[in-house]
């Protein structure tokens, strides 16, 4: 295994500055009018080193490793798309069963590595994995639902947080194409619990990122989810690389006073942040700073 990153007092990683394109909002305290604090941007250096130092060689990141954590987008698309006339209802979710769903599939079954070992969990029942990525039923007067014609159980290749894996899946054979739609049947495990406190109150001037885009482990560009208040002006994105962790860091843009006689109302502002790695996030772990916590991948579909 590469070198890992070294601990307090060495450096951790190349501090890449993600800038976000645009987006104004405000700081999410209410202020009277005249008044002029504003949050001040944060060093958020220290923080993230801290908090890859205390992933590196952590019982977190062995569960991350030794766990079944899949990477990348796990919404199937048959290969060259959907056609145009299924596109849209594909995306809606709007399929219509016309096969019978598997009532007795086995308690459980293995996930096998391509480096070796596995693991056996839990299978999820076929309507479990139907109801996944199939509404119950196509809303009246919408696009013409995609027939499902067969079910079967049987495997699929997936990208985890150990490499390679065979993945048992629920097989759905879709009308006019050749490739089945497969659906994972079984649900990934929890993500590991921090081995570092939360930022807290401390925390003046940061964002906590809710989520990210990276839907493959090739991708070294992806965009990550993080609020700010109506007055500030944004947020950017500082990123912290290692062999094993990816730390992500938002930070508050300082906004505009308010005109006179106007606050800052309390709603949180959702921006996407477009965040460039020097290299291809591939198995690495996304941590945000301000929690500590792994960041979840966010479902976008169509």
């Amino acid at each position: 295994m590469a070198a890992r990153i070294a601990r307090a007092g060495v450096a951790l990683g190349a501090l890449v500055v993600a800038v976000l394109a645009g987006g104004c909002g405000t700081t999410a305290r209410v202020e009277p009018p005249g008044r002029s604090e504003r949050t001040a941007p944060a060093d958020t250096r220290p923080r993230m080193q801290q908090v890859a130092a205390a992933w590196e060689g952590s019982a977190a990141l062995k569960q991350w490793r030794e766990g079944f954590h899949p990477l990348g987008a796990l919404d199937w698309a048959p290969p060259g798309g959907f056609r145009s006339e299924d596109k849209l209802a594909a995306v809606n979710g709007h399929f219509e069963l016309r096969a019978d769903l598997p009532a007795d599939p086995p308690a459980a079954a293995p996930i096998r590595w391509a480096g070796g070992g596995e693991l056996t969990l839990p299978l999820l029942s076929a309507r479990e994995a139907y109801g996944q990525f199939a509404q119950p039923k196509a809303p009246a007067g919408s696009e013409r639902p995609v027939p499902v014609t067969a079910v079967r159980l049987g495997e699929t290749t997936v990208r985890t947080s150990r490499g390679q894996a065979q993945v048992p899946a629920w097989l759905f054979t879709i009308e006019g194409y050749d490739t089945p739609l497969a659906q994972i049947a079984i649900r990934p495990q929890e993500l590991p619990k921090p081995p570092i406190e939360p930022l807290g109150l401390s925390g003046g001037g940061t964002a906590r990122i809710s989520g990210h885009s990276a839907g493959s482990p090739d991708t070294a560009s992806f965009e990550v989810t993080a609020g700010h208040g109506s007055c500030d002006g944004g947020v950017a994105v500082d990123v912290l690389e290692g062999t094993d962790t990816v730390v992500l860091a938002g930070r508050i843009l300082p906004g505009k006073e308010p005109a006179p006689g106007q606050g800052c109302d309390l709603a949180m502002r959702m921006q996407n942040v477009t965040v460039t790695l020097t290299r291809p996030v591939g198995d690495r772990i996304l941590i945000d700073s301000e929690s500590g916590a792994p960041i979840e991948q966010e479902a976008r579909r169509g």
